[in-house]
């Protein structure tokens, strides 16, 4: 596993973000951006291995920036994160791409396991 991988988070929940970031920084180089257009602009410069992306977002939503991302990064891998959504929300989500759809509350245990995974 390379520990230099890149993980950037996008939510637009800020207190989140700065957890994630605290949280998973001594493994990987961590990001944080609030919106899926910052999230576009960001990728376009750097290159990302594993993208943390919310489902609800204002302007476009997670599910619009993973087919656009995936569109366009087809080989970062986009794990998508939810407070609540539905069963069709989760099948999109994966048919578009997504590495795998974890549900909030985050287990941190499950969500280091799961970038694990992706990154292998």
């Amino acid at each position: 596993m390379n520990s230099k991988a890149e993980v950037l988070i996008v939510d637009d929940d800020r207190e989140l973000r700065d957890f994630l970031y605290w949280t998973l920084k001594d493994k990987y180089t961590v990001s944080t951006i609030g919106t899926a257009e910052e999230a576009f602009s960001y990728m376009a410069d750097h290159s990302v291995s594993v993208v943390l992306m919310d489902v609800n977002m204002p302007i476009v939503e997670g599910i619009t920036a993973l087919g656009k991302i995936k569109n366009t990064h087809p080989d970062t891998k986009v794990i998508m994160m939810t407070g609540g959504a539905s069963s069709d929300i989760k099948e999109k989500a994966l048919a578009l791409g997504a590495f795998a759809f974890l549900m909030k509350p985050l287990n941190i245990g499950e969500l280091i396991k799961t970038i694990d995974e992706a990154l292998r």
